[in-house]
């Protein structure tokens, strides 16, 4: 069996008549916020539409829809696919196919397998090298889509072992990534804010007080956590505008 995770959040009337026009069998698993649910007020073989709360995010919705799928290839879309790309996912010969991301230039190239190797180092997992608004699975690793406790997060980083990766190009662009923009950008202002307070500090202290061992000691210590610190804040910061919030609970149905 195919399936196919479609979050909708907005648009509905555009996003209502697209899930009508898919010419694909398949199990496909419609989530949508309550303002929209009347533009799915159809029937249609194949297709179950699942209401939930208002303010509800696609993450949300994708790990509350997980239940429902049936063993198989799955697919979820965070954007929609013409016919044609839709076909790509289904018919790929990888474990998982994602949106084929824009060519780099050496230069971002060259940061961005640095950062992947930073993320590996900190988080144990690294981005794929490419969009996930739309992420298939095929039916070799079914299973573990089935039982895995955040089919969210597990479709938004590449946490995977021992599985092949592939990708499709694709007209549209990215999904939005559903994050607090805010809250991303006060963490990564405070951790330099902080950073920056320590090598004030340094320079004051000694400008004043006497140099000894241990206050030498001390301030390297202060240095290298806060600078640990900063690391950490800019490689999550990267990985929320790439990806995401990092982790979602489950939408609340209606």
């Amino acid at each position: 069996m195919t399936n196919i995770i479609f979050p909708v959040t907005e648009n509905f009337e555009e996003n209502a008549k697209y899930v009508k026009s898919l010419k694909i069998s398949a199990n496909i698993l419609v989530g949508v916020t309550q303002e929209g649910k009347e533009a799915f007020k159809f029937r249609k073989a194949g297709i179950k539409v699942k209401v939930f709360k208002s303010g509800s995010k696609k993450e949300e919705m994708i790990n509350s829809l997980q239940q429902l799928l049936e063993e198989g290839t799955t697919i979820v879309l965070r954007k929609q696919l013409s016919h044609d790309e839709l076909l790509k996912f289904l018919t790929s010969k990888t474990d998982i196919t994602v949106c084929d991301q824009k060519k780099r230039n050496k230069f971002c190239e060259f940061f961005f397998n640095i950062w992947k190797k930073i993320i590996r180092l900190l988080f144990d997992f690294s981005f794929f090298d490419g969009d996930v608004s739309a992420v298939g699975f095929s039916e070799e690793i079914s299973k573990v889509i089935l039982n895995i406790s955040n089919l969210s997060y597990a479709s938004r980083v590449n946490r995977w072992k021992g599985v092949t990766v592939g990708y499709v190009k694709t007209s549209s662009p990215p999904a939005k990534k559903e994050y607090s923009r805010a809250r991303n950008n006060l963490m990564l202002i405070g951790f330099i804010a902080l950073f920056l307070a320590v090598i004030a500090s340094i320079v004051v202290y000694y400008l004043f007080c006497p140099v000894t061992f241990l206050s030498v000691l001390l301030w390297i210590c202060a240095v290298l956590i806060t600078g640990l610190g900063l690391l950490i804040s800019v490689a999550i910061y990267i990985l929320t505008i790439r990806t995401g919030k990092r982790y979602f609970s489950k939408a609340e149905e209606v």
